[in-house]
C-alpha cells in the first residue's frame, strides 16, 4: 500500500468508528436507558427488555457482518493501476461530502434525532419538526449522507461486500423514511404536510 492508501484508510476507518459507535450506538444506548429511543427487540408484557439484552442483540448483529467481509472482500471487476487511483481520489472526495453532509444533518437535528428500525419509530414528547440547516430543503438529510458516503467508499473499496452494504442501505433507509414519514405526519398533522410540499423526502432537489 502506498503513503495515500495508508491516509485513506485511516480516515474510513476512524470516521467510521466515530459515525457508526460514538456518534450512532453510544448515544443510542444512552437514549434507550432513558427510555427515549427505540429498542432492536419489541416490548413485552413486563416492559422493555434489559438493556444488556439489546447490547447482545448488536454484538450478535456487528458479528454477523465478519463473514461478509471476509468472503465478500472481492473485487467486482479488475480495475487498471491508473483508473484504481483516479476511483479512490473521486471516492474520497465523495466518501467526505456525505460524511460531512450527514454530520452537518445530524447536529441540526440535535436532541431530536432517534434510531429507528424495521418496525418502530419514537418521537419525543416535545418532538419538533426542524425546518433549518440541510432540513430546509430536504426531510430525510442523514439517509442522503449515508448513502453518499457508501458511494463513495463503492469507489475506493470496489468489492462485493460494500456493494451488498450499500444496496442494504438504500433499501432500509427507504422503508425507514417511509415510516417515520408516517409517524411525522400523524404527529403534526397540516404542519407537516405543508413541509412536504416544499421539500424533497431524501435527495435533496430531486426526490
Amino acid at each position: 500500500m502506498s503513503a495515500f492508501d495508508w491516509i485513506v484508510a485511516g480516515i474510513v476507518v476512524l470516521s467510521m468508528i466515530y459515525i457508526s459507535f460514538v456518534l450512532t450506538v453510544a448515544q443510542w444506548l444512552t437514549a434507550v436507558r432513558k427510555g427515549q429511543a427505540v429498542t432492536l427487540l419489541p416490548a413485552r408484557k413486563g416492559g422493555n427488555w434489559p438493556l444488556w439484552t439489546q447490547i447482545a442483540l448488536l454484538i450478535v448483529g456487528i458479528a454477523l457482518c465478519i463473514p461478509l467481509f471476509y468472503y465478500g472482500w472481492v473485487p467486482l471487476i479488475p480495475i487498471s493501476t491508473n483508473t484504481d487511483r483516479i476511483l479512490d481520489i473521486i471516492g474520497l472526495v465523495v466518501y467526505l461530502a456525505g460524511l460531512m453532509f450527514t454530520l452537518w444533518a445530524r447536529r441540526t437535528l440535535g436532541k431530536y434525532w432517534g434510531l429507528s428500525t424495521s418496525l418502530n419509530v419514537k418521537l419525543l414528547d416535545d418532538h419538533q419538526i426542524i425546518q433549518n440547516g440541510p432540513y430546509a430543503f430536504v426531510r430525510h438529510p442523514m439517509y442522503f449522507g449515508a448513502w453518499t458516503f457508501m458511494f463513495g467508499l463503492l469507489l475506493l473499496y470496489p468489492t462485493w461486500t460494500i456493494l451488498i452494504l450499500l444496496v442494504s442501505m438504500l433499501a432500509s433507509f427507504s422503508g425507514r423514511a417511509r415510516r417515520e414519514e408516517a409517524a411525522l405526519a400523524e404527529r403534526f398533522g397540516d404542519a407537516w404536510v405543508e413541509y412536504q410540499k416544499r421539500t424533497k423526502l431524501i435527495i435533496p432537489f430531486i426526490y
